[in-house]
């Protein structure tokens, strides 16, 4: 398929094509036609009260914008009104520089990341744009800014970060025409677009070697490549393991090769949880067991089958030894909010069959020690966001609607250690210090 011609043309038109609905669309629609009775655990009474009238004694800040959000946002916008302004030398210094610092916000994420995506958004939205209505916004033309884009990448042909910035659009425009799903009923006309741009994103990034480099940028660019080979289970785990040793802290890394070694994508449970176990015995001076929680997490959440695989108390621990090394509130919520959908799948799938019964006392309880010893405060997004599976695509879902429904779920989910003492009257308040009961 021709992306781009070796012409600078003007006025091309997107093909119409059929608007792919977003899968974390559907499954949060079906999350939110929920009624609040739906949820059953920590429901109660006192007297003709209900659990709604109790949460009132629960007393704890709610952070609905976190330091963290908001300087990613302002590192994305930096790299958009850099490439906007086509200041390509400075953006290309700050690339690098963060790139080689390992330079990342106190949740992890890396900030040569959110500069990159930054510095190709207005394309990659464009083209979005035009796939999801069938034509391009009003005076877009998306096709120009992909050109646009290889020109500039002629004109820097020995920058890395340029070459990141160029293959990284080519990535999101091929995940655009695909769909971010892992189904395999995908189109032709789309399957191809999607082949065409993620071959020409590898051409692009395969005279860059990220050992060379010491690039944790670049090999996280090998890794987004895995899903446009045909096989790519055969390097998938090279890939990650080689991306995990450059930059060994950000767990980010280790949830992303759990979520590809599922069943859906290129593995199986048995391999996922033998994958975890190696990452945790490399990674082991740095997070202990941690590992082994982080390359599950996500996995669990968009499939829980897995639970039936997962060593539970290896991975208890795992969430104990992360916590331990990143006791940051934004980590906490992770956990909290990990645990508390696992515990719900484990109730919903085991209680009644009575297979692995361990899994839901165990969950609960690793579920509470989070609440107690290291969570002090509630980010309503990472609960929205658990809800659906922290997926990629739930960006397209009102932020403000996601965040209401995770301060529901999150302060029902933090009542219930400290239930009988709510009925009873207590008043529980959390501080930066711990928590105190007060009694009435």
């Amino acid at each position: 398929m021709k992306l781009f011609s070796r012409y600078r043309t003007k006025g091309p038109h997107a093909p119409a094509v059929s608007a792919i609905a977003p899968p974390a669309l559907r499954k949060l629609g079906k999350v939110f036609s929920q009624s609040s009775s739906s949820i059953s655990v920590g429901q109660t009474s006192e007297g003709n009260k209900t659990y709604r009238d109790l949460l009132s004694r629960l007393q704890i800040p709610i952070n609905a914008e976190t330091p963290d959000q908001i300087e990613s946002a302002q590192v994305r916008d930096r790299g958009q009104f850099l490439a906007r302004q086509e200041r390509w030398e400075e953006l290309e210094d700050l690339i690098r520089t963060h790139d080689q610092n390992r330079a990342a916000t106190a949740t992890g994420t890396p900030l040569a990341e959110l500069m990159l995506f930054g510095a190709r958004s207005d394309v990659v939205r464009a083209a979005e744009h035009a796939l999801l209505h069938g034509r391009p916004a009003k005076d877009a033309d998306f096709f120009a800014g992909i050109e646009a884009m290889e020109y500039l990448l002629e004109e820097h042909p020995d920058s890395y970060p340029i070459a990141l910035v160029v293959a990284h659009m080519h990535i999101d425009v091929g995940w655009a025409w695909r769909g971010a799903s892992a189904k395999e009923d995908v189109r032709e006309i789309n399957r191809e677009a999607f082949e065409a741009h993620f071959e020409r994103a590898t051409n692009i990034l395969k005279r860059f070697c990220p050992k060379e480099r010491h690039s944790p940028a670049l090999s996280a660019a090998r890794c987004a490549l895995l899903p446009g080979e045909a096989q790519p289970l055969n390097t998938l785990c090279r890939e990650f393991e080689s991306l995990i040793a450059l930059d060994p802290f950000n767990p980010r890394h280790m949830r992303a090769l759990g979520n590809y070694l599922l069943p859906r994508w290129y593995g199986d449970f048995p391999q996922l949880d033998l994958q975890a176990r190696r990452i945790a015995a490399q990674t082991y001076d740095v997070w202990g067991a941690g590992a082994y929680a982080w390359v599950w997490f996500d996995a669990l959440l968009v499939d829980p089958r897995g639970l039936e695989t997962l060593e539970i108390e290896y991975f208890v621990d795992g969430v104990t030894d992360a916590l331990q090394r990143s006791g940051d509130q934004h980590s906490a919520n992770l956990m909290a909010a990990h645990l508390y959908r696992c515990w719900q799948h484990a109730r919903a799938q085991h209680s009644a069959d009575g297979l692995r019964a361990d899994l839901p006392p165990a969950l609960r309880q690793g579920f509470e020690m989070v609440v107690r010893d290291h969570l002090r405060e509630i980010h309503p997004l990472i609960w929205g966001h658990a809800e659906i599976g922290f997926e990629n695509t739930s960006r397209v879902i009102s932020k403000e609607r996601l965040s209401a429904k995770g301060r529901d779920i999150a302060l029902q989910a933090v009542a219930m250690p400290f239930m009988s003492g709510l009925q009873a009257g207590q008043t529980v308040y959390f501080t930066p210090e711990g928590i105190t009961q007060v009694n009435p």
